[in-house]
């Protein structure tokens, strides 16, 4: 039986998927299918180019000259092809797309009003969805949001597109019994004071542990807890301290009052939030919410952090690029 040269766009995304992935079982991890499926695509491609493309057995997969050639018009095609969908929806709904939109609830609680506010006018119908960090990042995943705005820039998963927003600095937050007048450092605390932290399996609580790792302390931990509101809560009432956000604190300005906000290690701690997305989905779209994003954390948000420290100015800020690391 002769050949059949017209390849699939479905072959086409599967072959992308590999050349972003260490091994074929992970790329069929991340597109859903068997490692057998995607296996019988690249020979199926092979067959169809006369020419072998991935180099299978090398650790990571390796592609060959011919398979460079190939990766580049894939991701080409595969950009052409969802920027045709999405504007073959638009065009089907009168130039609007409906739109699922993921935050974290530190953004959402401070933010998320007059973001949802600005972007109903270019969208069909909103909707919008908060909470762990860890389950949105699977409901994006899994093509339940279209946007996801996260501390969390999934790295695993290279194939997502992403928008850097802001810098989020972290701070200390001390009973003013224990602040000597604003000379405590992180240290002294860790050895002399019960900590307040969030719980480990959060987002937040992981960094909280790097950054310990990073300042060389053991922390002594009296309170394991999963909300700010309520850390807040137990530093005000004197039972330790903590490690938060400028974004998180924020919210809840009357929880400040007998604490002293801190800097810590001259604010080089930071978690960077960032707007993902999948790739040239949503045309235009993801750009402008990034950008509406930005301009309500340095107008809005900023203002009010430095109203409480005005140090944070220099520490808080929007940003288009991600730090190097």
């Amino acid at each position: 039986m002769k050949n059949n040269k017209n390849i699939e766009i479905g072959a086409l995304r599967i072959f992308a998927a590999v050349t972003e992935a260490d091994t074929l079982t992970q790329a069929a991890e991340r597109l859903g299918v068997t490692q057998s499926a995607v296996s019988q695509t690249i020979k199926q491609l092979e067959t169809q180019t006369e020419t072998q493309l991935v180099v299978t057995r090398s650790r990571p997969i390796k592609l060959t000259p011919s398979g460079q050639v190939l990766k580049d018009y894939a991701q080409q095609i595969i950009n052409d092809t969802q920027r045709m969908l999405a504007d073959v929806r638009m065009t089907a709904k009168g130039g609007l797309l409906p739109l699922n939109v993921g935050m974290v609830d530190s953004f959402c609680d401070v933010a998320g009003l007059q973001l949802m506010q600005q972007v109903k006018p270019f969208v069909s119908k909103l909707a919008l969805r908060t909470g762990l960090g860890s389950s949105l990042s699977q409901d994006l995943l899994n093509r339940n949001l279209d946007l996801l705005i996260t501390s969390d820039p999934i790295d695993e998963h290279p194939e997502l597109q992403r928008h850097p927003i802001l810098r989020d600095p972290f701070v200390m937050i001390v009973p003013e019994k224990y602040a000597q007048g604003g000379a405590v450092t992180p240290a002294w605390l860790a050895e002399n004071i019960p900590f307040i932290r969030y719980t480990r399996q959060s987002r937040l609580g992981a960094l909280t542990d790097l950054i310990a790792r990073r300042l060389n302390i053991q922390l002594q931990t009296a309170y394991e807890l999963d909300s700010t509101q309520t850390l807040l809560r137990f530093v005000q009432s004197g039972q330790g301290w903590a490690i938060t956000t400028g974004l998180c604190m924020v919210r809840y300005p009357e929880l400040l009052k007998g604490c002293r906000v801190m800097q810590l290690a001259r604010g080089s701690n930071a978690r960077h939030l960032t707007m993902l997305c999948r790739q040239n989905e949503l045309g235009a779209v993801p750009d402008k919410v990034a950008g509406i994003c930005r301009t309500i954390y340095s107008d809005e948000i900023v203002p009010q952090l430095i109203e409480i420290a005005p140090w944070l100015e220099q520490q808080a800020y929007s940003i288009t690029e991600m730090p190097a690391i």
